[in-house]
């Protein structure tokens, strides 16, 4: 009787745990923080812009999930060398219209898919592989989005739902969702330095993307840009939203 009964309580503890680590984080709520880099299409040979990017992130903070659980175990450098959730975004189609010195530069409607890979780690922001290994765990859709370009730092503001989320499971057996936690989708707000590409005494670094053993390639090489910020969840349930967000189809 006495095991059954602690079988009982190991169990409704259990339990209890899986269900707090589905709790969504309230309406307006913060829900991930990104740090991250564009990857800006440009051709290999003669370094021309292709019109196509592609970005690679990972995240400090996602509502719901311990720190401690982004990142490796006992990691004491907590980056992208060590972050087990990372982020890639589907082929981007860029564009752009100025006003007078501030440049808008817009990008087509994309997706951003959420990978899990507790046993490995981006080897360093060159390793684009290294963000889309693992497990498909979350895709994002992101709608016609507009970054504002002014003295080469940029905002953006925008919102998408996940149409995507399956759930997974941390080191210590809880399970864990996105959807769950933003059931809303998100809504982000990143600073960005567009005009500044990343670079070293020799001149700018220059990532050959033309192949690739994950599920993206972009096809050409890229250099890199710094962006980062915070997205908070929106409403309480998925919302329509409108056609863009809807039919997932691009701005005319």
């Amino acid at each position: 009787m006495k095991k059954w009964a602690a079988s009982f309580v190991f169990v409704a503890l259990a339990s209890m745990a899986i269900a707090e680590a589905q709790v969504p984080v309230p309406v307006a709520g913060m829900g991930q923080h990104i740090i991250a880099r564009n990857m800006v299409g440009i051709d290999c040979n003669s370094f021309q812009p292709t019109g196509f990017g592609t970005a690679e992130l990972y995240f400090p903070y996602i509502a719901g999930i311990p720190q401690k659980f982004l990142f490796q175990p006992g990691a004491t450098v907590k980056d992208e060398t060590t972050a087990v959730i990372t982020g890639v975004f589907s082929k981007v189609v860029v564009s752009e219209s100025m006003n007078y010195d501030m440049a808008n530069v817009f990008l087509q409607s994309h997706e951003i898919n959420y990978y899990y890979h507790p046993n490995s780690s981006p080897k360093d922001w060159t390793d684009f592989d290294g963000f889309q290994a693992g497990e498909l765990i979350a895709t994002y859709h992101v709608q016609f989005n507009m970054f504002s370009v002014a003295k080469g730092i940029s905002l953006v503001v925008n919102s998408g739902p996940f149409t995507y989320s399956k759930d997974f499971t941390l080191p210590d057996g809880t399970k864990a969702n996105l959807k769950n936690f933003m059931p809303g989708g998100i809504t982000v707000i990143v600073l960005g330095e567009l005009g500044n590409i990343v670079s070293t005494p020799s001149g700018p670094t220059v990532v050959n993307l033309t192949t690739s053993k994950g599920p993206f390639t972009l096809g050409s090489c890229a250099v890199m840009s710094p962006f980062s910020g915070s997205g908070i969840n929106p409403s309480s349930e998925e919302s329509r939203g409108n056609g863009d967000q809807k039919e997932g189809k691009d701005h005319q």
